[in-house]
């Protein structure tokens, strides 16, 4: 897919598309109205659904969905917008959430003059251990189905959290901005069974090295959206497909594709075992599955490319320590200095994975883009992004952009402060000069 405006702006963005992809998402109208060309493509999957990852077996869709797909998409996209508008150059931008994220940020390591600035988010850069935590979530409710915690527990555990941590950004105004850290102590949970506390401690902890394989747990800025990814609408076992934890049905289908449409993982893979979990590492890895290197970015960086990283701090797909690790990684390598000349990291308060969540901003994704492309344009780094809450008409929850025209203007603006700097609002908890908690100017970046 390839849109071309009329009032082009001198911007090209490809919006990479994420899930199990396998079909092209329509232009977002926001980018289309501003002037930006946009690109898109299904990455060359035939996915009968979104979450059906059972194409993994074909090496082709395999590499497609991983990089190729993406590479090829922009070099032919990118000509056809060079011979439309007649420039020999533009600046061009990759942005893309969870599966899209996985395919941006694997462009910017493999092929990072495709563009001149990267915004992924919520990837998976521990590739292979990924489908461990989901898989070993699921076994670990199926084998101690007392274990389950309820959409309304989850609930009433997002009111536990938020009446201990609601304040720690110097403000009551429902959001956890800053949960990385938050611990888990068990008299805060009386209404929680042991069992379920023991699965929520398995949640927030995940998986450590000497378990076989290693994953972060998730963090606790917003657990209402865990039902969804994590825990499942009802007691296993479960029937329906409805019922299923999503990011149990990515794992279970793309085992399916490897090892047969019979295979249950559940039941034929042990997530408590060493062994086995190694085993199925390196399996995935000798069948193709792309595995992230930081030391990749060296090439971007000695192009003078940039990259932007950022998850919702609410994720209940994909740990948002799993996208810090990869960007501590990169300034573990190049040094904070070197480092930040072409990367950024950001995490936004209350979003689930790539949209929605109560209280949260809701053009996080169109204002980073906003932030790279004067990145590029200007060298001028960005240490802070002002979101919003617009509404819109309508939404791609796959993207994170919004589709339709803006309904009703923000009523919140949020500063979002590159990592490691936090938000923090100026007025305190008692507030007593009365400063708008809504307006960004009256919150600052700290350390």
């Amino acid at each position: 897919m390839l849109a071309l405006p009329d009032n082009f702006n001198g911007r090209y963005v490809m919006t990479i598309q994420g899930g199990a992809a396998g079909f092209v998402p329509d232009p977002a109208a926001t980018q289309l109205a501003t002037g930006y060309a946009i690109a898109s493509t299904d990455k060359g999957t035939r996915p009968a659904n979104i979450l059906d990852f059972s194409w993994r077996k074909d090496p082709a869709q395999a590499r497609d969905w991983a990089y190729r797909g993406v590479h090829v998409s922009a070099q032919a996209t990118q000509r056809l917008t060079r011979t439309y508008y007649g420039e020999r150059s533009f600046h061009r931008f990759a942005q893309g959430c969870s599966g899209g994220g996985d395919g941006t940020l694997s462009n910017a390591e493999l092929y990072p003059g495709d563009f001149d600035g990267y915004v992924a988010a919520a990837m998976s850069t521990s590739n292979l251990e990924i489908n461990h935590i989901w898989g070993a979530i699921a076994q670990y409710m199926y084998k101690n189905p007392l274990s389950w915690i309820s959409p309304e527990e989850w609930a009433q555990v997002h009111s536990t959290m938020l009446s201990r941590h609601d304040g720690d950004d110097g403000a009551i105004d429902g959001l956890i901005w800053n949960p990385m850290g938050i611990k888990l102590d068990r008299e805060d949970f009386p209404y929680l069974s042991d069992a379920q506390f023991g699965l929520m401690n398995f949640i927030s902890t995940g998986l450590k090295p000497e378990q076989g394989t290693s994953y972060p747990g998730y963090w606790l800025g917003n657990v209402t959206a865990f039902p969804s990814f994590l825990t499942g609408t009802k007691r296993p076992p479960w029937t329906d497909l409805q019922d299923y934890p999503a990011g149990f049905m990515v794992t279970a289908t793309g085992a399916k594709g490897f090892k047969g449409p019979d295979y249950d993982i559940l039941q034929a893979m042990n997530y408590s075992d060493r062994a086995a979990l190694i085993a199925d590492r390196d399996f995935q890895a000798a069948n193709g599955r792309y595995q992230f290197d930081p030391a990749r970015i060296d090439a971007l960086e000695k192009i003078g490319g940039k990259l932007i990283l950022w998850s919702g701090a609410a994720d209940q797909a994909v740990p948002p320590e799993n996208v810090l690790a990869y960007s501590n990684a990169l300034v573990a390598r190049h040094g904070e200095a070197r480092a930040g000349k072409f990367l950024r990291t950001f995490f936004v308060p209350g979003l689930h994975h790539c949209s929605m969540g109560e209280g949260a901003p809701t053009d996080a994704p169109d204002q980073l883009l906003e932030a790279m492309a004067i990145w590029v344009e200007t060298g001028k780094a960005p240490e802070m992004v002002i979101a919003g809450n617009p509404s819109r008409t309508g939404g791609n929850t796959v993207t994170g952009l919004g589709d339709g025209p803006v309904a009703t203007p923000a009523t919140r603006h949020y500063k979002l402060c590159a990592f490691p700097a936090r938000s923090h609002f100026i007025g305190g908890i008692g507030n007593p000069t009365k400063l708008d908690i809504n307006d960004a100017a009256n919150w600052r970046c700290v350390k």
